[in-house]
């Protein structure tokens, strides 16, 4: 079909190009007539071929010498205009092939330009496709985490309840316990012999122990219930623990150095309680025979600010990093290190309340740096 069609371009341009030229050769107008050459040179733009346009203003120029000199307009007079006419039917031949030309050009251009947005539009339909079956996904998404809130309004219910029968229902009995232990050991304890001594020993402190774990699990509940966050000091909130650690820093002869600390939107209470509860393992977990060393430092890391409270002391063992921050996990004995094992559990809920992370870098016996972010003051 097309090689059909090529054939009828080819004939049509014959034919124009052949009349054309009987008309000049019958005619004296060669500009009028060889003009018509560039009705010719026009339509070539459809002939198949790259180079057909020159092809085509090579014959229309051969044709127009050709009849120029059957006419003999090159022998003419010198006022008359016959050979200048047929040197300007050239020019406007070749002049219609630049056209041509130029014109290809810009159309070839067009394509390109439009074959780059056919291949775009047809890439912004792929991205629109992966969109909207990302849209999908997070519809579905969406609808999961609208489950998940559901089903976490009602673990937090079931929390709360939890938390008023441990603070009411489990402290009763234990009291009950505490009481009666006292009692029995006022009146009683003399005549106890030294087995029956230990064991009521034992139950004293048994209950003495779960009443604090009970009231340490309580108090890890409650952190970040109703909860209002504004800017704190940093440097003016740790100076005053400092002041509140001056006993135990005379006794262990310690030292606490504190770097300039910017401020930060956090909750006073909570943050008090974290600086706090580094601050005391750094000066209960110390080598004996290393007077205890913490320094407290702070740098800005675009949109939080990173923390670090380092200490000299006994360090941790790698296997142990994430253990340390779950709820009553303990490395020692409590006859080596009183404790509850809450505190750094503590220190974890309240920097991840305040959109932060916490983490340690430390080596067994060769001291702890605890770093934590903190949402900055924009």
């Amino acid at each position: 079909m097309l090689l059909f069609q090529n054939a009828v371009l080819v004939f049509m341009a014959t034919l124009i190009t052949s009349v054309v030229f009987i008309v000049d050769l019958n005619t004296s107008s060669t500009v009028a007539v060889a003009g018509m050459y560039s009705v010719v040179i026009l339509y070539s733009w459809l002939l198949p071929g790259k180079f057909a346009s020159i092809y085509t203003a090579a014959v229309c120029t051969v044709l127009t010498i050709v009849a120029a000199i059957r006419t003999n307009v090159f022998t003419t007079t010198a006022d008359n205009l016959s050979g200048i006419n047929a040197v300007i039917a050239l020019v406007v031949i070749w002049t219609c092939v630049t056209l041509v030309f130029l014109a290809k050009s810009s159309f070839s251009s067009l394509e390109g330009i439009n074959a780059q947005l056919s291949e775009r539009s047809n890439t912004l339909l792929e991205k629109l496709k992966e969109l909207d079956a990302k849209q999908d996904e997070l519809s579905e998404k969406k609808v999961q985490l609208e489950k998940l809130n559901a089903d976490l309004v009602v673990k937090n219910r079931e929390l709360e309840r939890f938390t008023s029968i441990a603070s009411h229902d489990l402290q009763e009995p234990l009291r009950t316990i505490g009481n009666m232990t006292q009692l029995i050991a006022k009146k009683y304890y003399p005549n106890f012999d030294d087995q029956g001594k230990r064991m009521l020993d034992y139950v004293t402190s048994a209950t003495s122990r779960m009443t604090t774990l009970i009231r340490g699990l309580l108090e890890f509940s409650r952190i970040g219930i109703k909860r209002e966050t504004q800017p704190v000091n940093c440097h003016e909130l740790v100076n005053n623990i400092v002041l509140d650690f001056d006993s135990s820093l005379k006794a262990s002869k310690g030292t606490i150095k504190v770097n300039e600390l910017p401020v930060v939107l956090g909750n006073p209470v909570e943050l008090r309680m974290l600086f706090q509860n580094l601050i005391s393992n750094g000066l209960k977990f110390s080598d004996k025979s290393v007077l205890p060393v913490i320094e407290l430092s702070a740098k800005d890391i675009g949109s939080h600010i990173e923390f670090c409270v380092r200490d000299n002391g006994i360090g941790i063992d790698q296997t142990d990093y994430e253990k340390i921050f779950f709820i009553f996990q303990r490395l020692h004995p409590t006859e080596q290190y009183e404790g509850m094992g809450l505190g750094l559990a503590y220190c974890r809920k309240i920097v991840e309340l305040h959109g932060g992370k916490i983490w340690i870098d430390s080596k067994k016996n060769q001291g702890s740096a605890f770093y934590f972010t903190l949402t900055k003051i924009k």
